[in-house]
């Protein structure tokens, strides 16, 4: 129970703030079409089961961490889910679940994520790093890129309202006259 408490306090604090609202879109246009969404994370898996409910989506893979006795021991069950491990967890759920990841979509902002990437047949990057956005431009995948908006968005609105005080205070007709 302290555990969950405390990654609903981490997922309210840290990760609800920085998710990108239109990969949540994204994410909710797959759902709304009866397509499975599954978080696919390095982190530990009850924080990538948390995360995967908050949102709506089927289900979530992640790290697992080993556990005795109802304690964490530090140490994982199994490997990290990174790189390569993330497209061998894919393969695993797919035989599982029947799905087909010819017609299967990934996302991915890193790299790291590139076997995951290429595990499925509808590849997609959302605000990549470089190498991956190389990669991406090199083999057609969509790239979506949500950060130029907020950064429009922190730079266009300040100076839209700079222009606009400007011109109010420089148009008589915007001012109001002294009798």
């Amino acid at each position: 129970k302290e555990l969950e408490s405390l990654g609903e306090e981490v997922y309210d604090r840290y990760v609800s703030p920085a998710l990108w609202q239109g990969t949540i879109e994204i994410a909710h246009d797959h759902l709304n079409a009866g397509e499975e969404v599954w978080l696919i994370t390095a982190s530990p898996i009850d924080m990538a089961n948390l995360i995967a409910s908050k949102l709506g989506f089927t289900g979530a893979l992640g790290t697992v961490a080993e556990v005795e006795d109802g304690v964490y021991t530090g140490k994982l069950d199994g490997n990290l889910l990174h790189g390569e491990e993330k497209a061998i967890a894919v393969h695993r759920l797919a035989k599982a679940q029947n799905i087909d990841l010819r017609n299967s979509y990934a996302y991915s902002d890193s790299h790291h994520d590139i076997p995951l990437l290429e595990a499925v047949g509808k590849p997609r990057v959302i605000n990549p790093d470089t190498p991956l956005q190389i990669r991406a431009l090199r083999d057609h995948w969509p790239i979506y890129d949500f950060r130029r908006a907020r950064l429009l968005k922190k730079v266009i609105t300040p100076i839209i309202s700079r222009l606009a005080t400007l011109t109010t205070a420089l148009n008589p007709r915007m001012r109001r006259r002294k009798s």
